[in-house]
């Protein structure tokens, strides 16, 4: 099997299938590679079955097994478009998709293709009184039609299938039998589990939905097998739905915008936990009080109580309901596929940490053992990015969250409540698309705040990133308002203080500021330090500066994190670099540096490619410390003041901790040790700090990364 992501490590998962009619048989299914795999002992040992699959890049969403056959399987996938297309092709927002339906009647020994059509296939269902008879549902909410025309803004779609000879042949019920010809993309398909002519799908593309400023997405229903459908709800992308098998009266439809039930079969629903549509009002309606529920996948109602309900959401994690929809709670301790952007820890109380995600923003009091979300009023939105804490008061903290627009939201109690910071936008201010990337706090100013307003991807070779960005702005009130500051072009890429409240910034590529009055005013100090640095992938777009640190004991002494490139460091203030990567991996790409100013010569940094390095001599030489690192996809890291613990986000594997936190209000001592969890040496720093994983240990991993997959009566969401 294939692993794929930045560092190679995620093994690509994406849909786990538990057999009705065996319950040790287990089926997996992965995303891009086409991989099929079987278990006939409950997971202890894989097969892989993949023959006859035909497309490299198909990523499996789910398999059906026929009832009381095992041997007759069918399988849902998803064909990327540089596959059918030979190169990659976007449509307004999302991948241009095909799918493909697969059968086997050997268990898996063969497959053979039965459908191929113009968008993804994701539920097959089978009607038990007839097996031949079958139903696919095609599209999601965030991919677009490989039939889609993107510059004419018409969206596409398939529709639902039907087949009455086992998948020979397919008829497309669509148009013609009652659906909206911009509602065709049926991202779950539900059956009634004693009348299989009774189905319910929810239908909605997110991408349309803004493009077109109009009502796009639904719940149908029908009641003679397809024949005819009926749109029983308007439901703004509409994503997925359940008819209860333990009362199939009880049906459950969800948005990322509302949550809905029905008590009489999906004829009339009520709105629960909330009335209104998310877009006027600004809040989600449903999902935990603390979190932002996200996009919902899959739902399951439990077996003996349908009050109950599952609900596994993209972008939020998974949450449970017990009064029917009406009030929720998380239902997992951690989420191994976070995809996280920042983390920073309090000063003065190692144990108390602050992290950005795409599920939102989240604080943990306890080393990360525990976490809570922090989405409340104006924090209340998803794609979390820049975080900072002010090192004086750790109860005030901004965060600028990309689903909230571009105004910083500022809490003063820990993110119990929040405030947006007035900014003035329009063409003499700040640039209305360009939010703040990166921003911290003067060290010797408490309420002076600096931050970078800049695309948050921008490393593409075919674009001018520096156009992309507009500059630095900074705050004298804690975040509440701000001024532009002189340097108002350019993409920055960094920012960073020492200790004495000198700034340094770093603009795309690689252009190195200084700023010693607290960041108003900016000069530049060296052009394109990564101008030498050659990289050998032709697909990359060259060396970018992406961290930098400054030696606590010496504010002369700068290193650099480069995309490509290692580390680089500079001696005299950022005029002159060398490259200084001596045990790293060959163009690895640096993400963030945090210098331990509590043990001279101690910088770590983490890759996005090779997990996180150590330094015990001031960057002479690095090497690894990864052990009980689950992925080595790193982002960012945060270390304590005293140097007695660090912490690492990553991209897709959440939080992990080196060094254990004493629970305490204030864990800052007078000669603490660093961050190994027992011993004081640094080179000692790789052993355990959580039992049986190793020295950087997963905590509680907050949010969801790409978590998608559906589900019938016996299958399991992945």
């Amino acid at each position: 099997m294939a692993r794929v992501g930045p560092s190679s490590d995620g093994i690509p998962v994406f849909s786990l299938t538990i057999d009705p009619n065996n319950s040790s048989r287990l089926w997996v299914g992965t995303q891009f590679g086409g991989g099929v795999f079987r278990s006939d002992n409950g997971g202890e040992n894989w097969q892989s079955m993949s023959n006859g699959i035909q497309e490299r890049s198909l990523t499996i969403r789910g398999f059906t097994v026929e009832p009381g056959n095992s041997d007759v399987v069918y399988l849902a996938g998803e064909v990327a478009s540089w596959e059918w297309n030979g190169t990659p092709l976007d449509g307004i927002g999302f991948d241009l998709t095909k799918g493909a339906i697969y059968k086997t009647t050997d268990g898996g020994t063969n497959w053979t293709r039965i459908w191929f059509g113009d968008n993804l296939a994701r539920y097959i269902w089978i009607n038990p009184n007839d097996h031949n008879r079958l139903y696919a549902s095609t599209g999601i909410f965030d991919r677009e039609a490989a039939n889609s025309n993107p510059a004419a803004l018409e969206m596409g779609g398939v529709g639902v299938l039907r087949s009455n000879d086992g998948g020979t042949t397919w008829e497309v019920l669509g148009a013609a039998n009652g659906i909206r010809e911009d509602e065709l993309f049926f991202g779950s398909l539900s059956m009634h589990p004693e009348n299989p002519d009774i189905l319910i799908g929810a239908a909605g593309n997110d991408a349309y939905l803004f493009a077109l400023n109009r009502e796009i997405g639904a719940i149908y229903r029908t009641e003679n097998g397809g024949d005819s459908w009926e749109r029983v709800l308007n439901l703004p992308n509409a994503s997925a739905v359940e008819i209860c098998e333990s009362d199939p009266n009880m049906v459950y439809a969800a948005a990322m915008t509302g949550f809905y039930r029905s008590d009489d079969g999906g004829k009339s629903w009520e709105q629960q936990g909330g009335t209104g549509d998310m877009r006027q009002t600004g809040a989600a309606l449903w999902g935990p009080p603390d979190i932002v529920a996200g996009f919902p996948i899959d739902m399951q109602c439990d077996l003996q109580n349908p009050m109950r309900i599952f609900v596994n959401n993209y972008g939020g994690g998974n949450f449970l309901s017990e009064d029917g929809g009406k009030t929720w709670a998380d239902a997992s301790k951690g989420y191994t596929g976070a995809i996280m952007h920042e983390v920073t820890v309090a000063k003065g109380n190692p144990a108390l940490i602050y992290a950005s995600a795409r599920s939102g923003v989240f604080f943990s009091n306890d080393g990360g053992e525990n976490w809570q979300g922090m989405a409340y009023g104006a924090a209340r939105a998803m794609e979390a990015f820049a975080i900072a804490a002010n090192p004086e008061n750790a109860n005030h903290i901004i965060t600028v969250i990309g689903d909230a627009g571009p105004r910083p939201k500022i809490s003063y109690d820990g993110g119990q409540s929040w405030q947006e910071a007035k900014l003035e936008m329009g063409e003499h201010g700040f640039h209305e698309w360009r939010a703040i990337k990166k921003m911290a706090f003067s060290p010797t100013q408490s309420n002076r705040v600096v931050g970078i307003q800049a695309d948050f991807e921008c490393e593409d070779k075919s674009r001018n990133c520096n156009e992309e960005g507009h500059g630095v702005i900074f705050s004298d009130d804690g975040g509440q308002s701000w001024q532009r500051a002189n340097l108002q072009q350019g993409m920055g890429t960094e920012l960073i203080f020492a200790r004495d409240g000198t700034a340094y910034l770093s603009i795309y590529p690689s252009d190195i500021y200084r700023s010693t009055d607290g960041g108003e005013t900016w000069v530049l100090v060296t052009q394109n330090i990564t101008a030498s640095v050659q990289r050998h992938d032709p697909d990359s777009s060259g060396a970018i500066l992406r961290a930098l640190a400054i030696d606590p004991q010496n504010p002369n002494k700068l290193y650099a994190g480069i995309t490509g490139g290692g580390i680089m460091l500079s001696e005299d203030g950022g005029v002159n670099w060398q490259l200084s990567a001596a045990g790293m991996l060959p163009e690895t790409s640096v993400f963030d540096l945090a210098a331990d100013a509590a043990h001279p010569g101690v910088v770590y940094a983490a890759s996005n490619d090779a997990g996180v390095y150590r330094t015990t001599d001031g960057g002479e030489s690095w090497a690894a410390i990864n052990e009980g690192l689950l992925t080595r996809a790193g982002v960012s890291l945060s270390l304590s003041d005293d140097g007695t613990v660090l912490y690492l986000a990553t991209t897709g594997g959440g939080v992990f901790r080196l060094g254990t936190p004493a629970l305490t209000s204030q864990s800052s001592q007078t000669g603490s040790e660093p961050a190994t969890g027992s011993e004081a040496s640094p080179e000692d720093k790789q052993s355990p700090a959580i039992p049986c994983l190793g020295g950087l240990a997963p905590i509680g991993l907050v949010g969801v990364g790409w978590a998608w997959r559906q589900k019938k009566k016996h299958e399991i969401t992945a």
